[in-house]
């Protein structure tokens, strides 16, 4: 029976060889399930988020959601941002361990009625490009065993030249349509979301889903609190193998407190966001008891007279660190602008870093 493989073989600038080696294993471990059975990882893409500001929070941004970005981390903060003369723009491309994965996020809130209401829209896109794709048989490998498994240190010898078998992309795209509506106990917002993924060998998918946000800026004096359940009735993605992948809800709540320093004329926002799962998910989450599993997001941010901000996190543990600065009423008294970078380390795989532009007139 013939397996197919996938290996990125084009050249990659890495400083030792350790990184080059666990680069192609987490290559090939991905596109291997790619072409064999990719179902098992439609969505994960849209894990990534939006904007370089949540991103240096440690993604820790549900209860705040104040900016263009909150059509993905909870359409429930768009009337809080909305404004019957002003809408806002976000746009953020991340190159993820070097330049390995290409990321690209845009999203965009329209006002509806002030403070009452407001919609928005999101598009993402993940690629990685230049994919080798080899498809692997016995025939390929001289090998000393008898199996079907490449093993150098067992002096064993590949019998094919890569450079015949073409090169191929991959591509995640998400669509997400959202709306915002004040209440009486604080806003409410909901996303529909359309996602495709063409990976090697032609295989491809499509899935439709739901996210429900809640959002509460007074809590308790300037407490916050944000609600959202990811894939509220489950996602089907339906892929062209004929398999079918669903997607289990995901709630995350998160709270978050401004500090005023009159002092300084700055104010200090920590936030603290938990992913809560049933999806017997273990390993691949911080903590895990049977089928239920959770992330922790921690974030803070410094904020100097509404000019310069300085940014810090943990994304389930990964340090990150960022900074930017907002100019308002730039190029007259309508439009203000906003610069953010975010960078996230990695003890293995190079960095991965974030810029992000926010625009508002």
């Amino acid at each position: 029976m013939m397996r197919v493989t996938s290996v990125k073989l084009s050249p990659v600038k890495m400083e030792n060889p350790m990184k080059k080696i666990i680069w192609a294993i987490c290559i090939f471990a991905v596109f291997c399930a790619s072409s064999t059975n990719a179902e098992n990882y439609a969505g994960e893409f849209m894990a990534l988020g939006g904007g370089a500001r949540a991103m240096a929070m440690g993604g820790a941004f549900v209860s705040i959601s104040d900016d263009a970005t909150s059509t993905f981390w909870n359409p429930a903060g768009i009337p809080f941002y909305s404004d019957p003369e002003r809408a806002g723009v976000s746009f953020m491309h991340s190159e993820r361990f070097g330049d390995i994965i290409n990321y690209n996020y845009l999203s965009a809130v329209m006002p509806l009625e002030r403070g009452k209401s407001g919609w928005g829209v999101t598009l993402m896109h993940m690629g990685i490009n230049d994919i080798r794709v080899i498809p692997m048989n016995q025939d390929m490998i001289i090998n000393s065993d008898g199996d079907d498994r490449y093993e150098p240190w067992l002096e064993e010898r590949l019998n094919f030249d890569y450079r015949d078998f073409p090169l191929q992309n991959v591509n995640d795209y998400a669509l997400m349509l959202s709306y915002g509506q004040m209440m009486n106990f604080g806003a409410m917002g909901a996303s529909v979301k359309i996602i495709r993924n063409d990976q090697v060998n032609g295989v491809s998918s499509l899935g439709i889903g739901i996210d429900l946000g809640l959002l509460k800026k007074d809590l308790w004096r300037d407490l916050m609190l944000g609600v959202k359940l990811q894939d509220a009735t489950g996602t089907y993605i339906s892929w062209s193998t004929g398999k079918d992948e669903f997607i289990y809800p995901a709630l995350k709540v998160g709270l978050g407190y401004p500090f005023k320093i009159e002092a300084m004329k700055s104010v200090l926002l920590l936030a603290v966001d938990g992913d809560f799962r049933y999806a017997n998910r273990k390993q691949v989450d911080q903590f895990w008891v049977g089928r239920a599993s959770a992330d922790i997001h921690l974030g803070a941010e410094l904020m100097i007279r509404e000019l310069v901000a300085v940014r810090g996190g943990l994304d389930m543990g990964r340090a990150t660190i960022g900074a930017g600065f907002n100019l308002d009423n730039f190029l007259g008294n309508r439009v203000s602008i906003g610069l953010n970078y975010a960078l996230l380390d990695h003890d293995e795989l190079d960095t991965t870093h974030r810029v992000s532009m926010n625009l508002s007139y």
